[in-house]
């Protein structure tokens, strides 16, 4: 069997400024797919990895990644479309393809379009019709009628942090190949369920996910059902689509049967709505850094970690606010009070960055911190700051970092709009965040490397293009009623 594969994986914020273009994403064509794009964290690499597995022989297309930013840029992605589709004519030009595996994202959106996902699926779908065509997506997928009319079998991320990306992908290639092998058409179920959720509402080891999730895996062992997945939709996306959906997957003889789980899947996830909480230990910007003090210096807890949650560019936010910051400058006295510097991880300012490599390892550097993108939570606060250290060309997105000190505040500012959950970028300074009593992250709910070794976990809900407090949010295209936007 000839398999198509392709991945375009992005999560766009419609309420960060920034437009992300080519430089922001990295992307593998063709036969680079099945070495440089295969990553573990990538759903792709679960996908070829079950084909190949099963002897299938692989035509693959274009792989496109980013870090969760602004809008996609309009030429970009019709570039990406161009490609995908080039390289699906050429692969039916040597011969027949039997079936299409995808990895997406689900809320990428594009200026002038909307929606890219279904966009791209409907013009594949134009060039290969008849054929079985599975997806894997995101938990934070927006579900649109031109993916549900153009892939027949979908399954979904069953874990917030996503930790199950290359599970899923193999899930998805596993529906396409069971469909393959019997002959039995696939279909999907849809539910919309008429709410929103924060992300950091709804960590899939907690309460009421846990037992939705469950849910979900429990109807996958009923006859005919290939999968069963609840798609939180991205709150930060002003979009018409935007809503939870229950999405279970059948292979024909089993339709009714999805339709009924998906109905009874969707008043689970309705019927708990109310119990989408906040899990940790939540302020504002303000509140977070008294009891974070409070904690280290009456309590003798460390590292206290506080999570700058409304400005986490892994959900795509501009990462240049400085609400927290301000709180902490406020009240800068009481942090020269710690037993060791604040850590803040940290800051994209692009121009800082610069700066301070040119100042040099040792020296000082002018510097004006944040506010560059996101001017409505952020402001240009000027430090005169001594560089520590410098790493360049970072992670895949090749970013410069730089470690730099200001009275007793340590900073990491990166050049590039990256994420500051990853593992591996405090180390790459050589920075350990445990040997700090306070750690101020752009993150909302801790990655577990931050987790594993954090006293206590604080959520400041503060301000930026990623609000937690979604009620604050001003929606404008969004269908309504919308729990919790609507007392419904």
């Amino acid at each position: 069997m000839r398999i198509l594969v392709g991945g375009m994986n992005h999560e766009s914020n419609g309420f960060n400024p920034i437009i992300t273009g080519a430089d922001d994403f990295i992307v593998f064509y063709g036969e680079e797919i099945p070495g440089k794009g295969m990553a573990e964290g990538y759903a792709l690499t679960g996908i070829i990895r079950a084909l190949e597995k099963a002897g299938c022989e692989i035509a693959p297309t274009v792989l496109a990644r980013a870090v969760p930013n602004g809008v996609v840029a309009a030429p970009f992605y019709y570039s990406i479309k161009t490609e995908f589709l080039r390289r699906t004519e050429e692969a039916l030009s040597s011969g027949p393809i039997d079936g299409v595996c995808l990895a997406l994202h689900g809320s990428m959106k594009v200026e002038g379009l909307g929606c890219a996902e279904g966009d791209l699926t409907s013009a594949l779908r134009e060039l290969l019709p008849g054929i079985p065509f599975t997806a894997a997506l995101d938990m934070h997928a927006t579900v649109t009628p031109a993916l549900l009319k153009t892939v027949d079998g979908f399954a979904g991320y069953k874990t917030a942090p996503h930790i199950d990306c290359a599970e899923t992908g193999g899930h998805a290639a596993a529906m396409l190949l069971k469909a393959l092998e019997t002959g039995k058409k696939l279909s999907t179920a849809y539910r919309r369920v008429p709410m929103l959720v924060a992300g950091e509402k709804s960590e899939s080891e907690s309460e009421p996910m846990r037992s939705l999730i469950a849910r979900c895996r429990e109807a996958e062992k009923k006859p005919g059902i290939a999968a069963a997945s609840f798609l939180l939709g991205f709150p930060w996306a002003d979009d018409e689509h935007n809503a939870v959906s229950a999405l279970v997957s059948a292979f024909a003889g089993a339709e009714d049967l999805a339709e009924a789980v998906a109905a009874e899947l969707a008043g689970a996830f309705w019927e708990r709505r109310k119990d989408f909480v906040f899990r940790s230990e939540h302020y504002d910007s303000a509140g977070a850094v008294a009891a974070a003090y409070w904690a280290v210096l009456e309590k003798n807890e460390r590292p206290v970690f506080i999570s700058d949650s409304g400005d986490n560019p892994t959900a795509g936010a501009a990462g240049d606010a400085t609400d927290l910051l301000e709180k902490i400058l406020d009240t800068v006295d009481t942090t020269e009070k710690l037993p060791t510097p604040l850590l803040y991880s940290g800051f994209y300012d692009a121009a800082a960055a610069a700066a301070c490599i040119t100042a040099g390892t040792g020296a000082k550097a002018g510097i004006t911190l944040g506010g560059n993108w996101d001017t409505v939570n952020g402001k240009k606060i000027p430090l005169n700051v001594e560089v520590l250290r410098i790493a360049r060309g970072y992670g895949p997105y090749k970013s410069d970092l730089v470690f730099a000190a200001w009275r007793n505040i340590r900073f990491v500012i990166t050049s590039k709009h990256i994420g500051f959950g990853d593992g591996d970028l405090l180390p790459a300074l050589g920075v350990d965040a445990a040997d700090y009593c306070l750690v101020a992250v752009k993150l909302g709910y801790l990655e577990p490397c931050f987790r594993s070794i954090a006293a206590r976990a604080i959520l400041a809900t503060s301000k930026g293009c990623s609000n937690e407090v979604l009620e604050n949010i001003p929606y404008r295209k969004a269908r309504r009623p919308l729990y919790p936007l609507d007392d419904i």
